[in-house]
C-alpha cells in the first residue's frame, strides 16, 4: 500500500543527436551575435592537437587569446567578455576570431554593440 517517499524532481531532458567524436573541424558563430557584454563561441576539434582562439580588431590585430593549449578531439566552447588581454573592454565594432592550430584555421566575425 505505501511505496515509499521521495522528494519530486523536475526539471528539462535534452536529446542531442551528434557523434561522440567529431567528424569534422568546426567554428560556430558566436552567440549571441551582436552581444554585450559577453559572447560564446563553441568548436569542434577531430583530432587531439595544439590549439588557439583568438580575437582580432578589423585592422587584424590580435586583441585577445582565449585559448592557447593542447586540447583532445571533441566538442568545446570558449566566453568572450569583450575585455582586451590587459583587461580593458574594447570598444564596439566588428571583431575577427580564428580557431588554429598547424593543420588547419577558421575564422569568424561578430559584432560588438553598446
Amino acid at each position: 500500500e505505501i511505496f515509499g517517499n521521495a522528494p519530486l524532481s523536475f526539471g528539462n531532458a535534452f536529446v542531442v543527436n551528434i557523434p561522440a567524436i567529431p567528424e569534422n573541424y568546426f567554428l560556430s558563430q558566436n552567440y549571441p551575435n551582436p552581444f554585450n557584454p559577453e559572447t560564446t563561441i563553441e568548436y569542434t576539434l577531430t583530432a587531439n592537437d595544439h590549439i588557439k582562439l583568438q580575437v582580432y580588431d578589423i585592422t587584424g590585430r590580435v586583441i585577445m587569446t582565449l585559448v592557447d593549449e593542447y586540447k583532445e578531439s571533441g566538442y568545446y566552447s570558449a566566453l568572450w567578455d569583450g575585455t582586451d588581454g590587459k583587461g580593458n573592454f574594447v570598444s564596439a565594432g566588428v571583431y575577427m576570431y580564428t580557431l588554429s592550430s598547424d593543420n588547419f584555421s577558421l575564422t569568424r566575425k561578430m559584432i560588438l554593440m553598446k
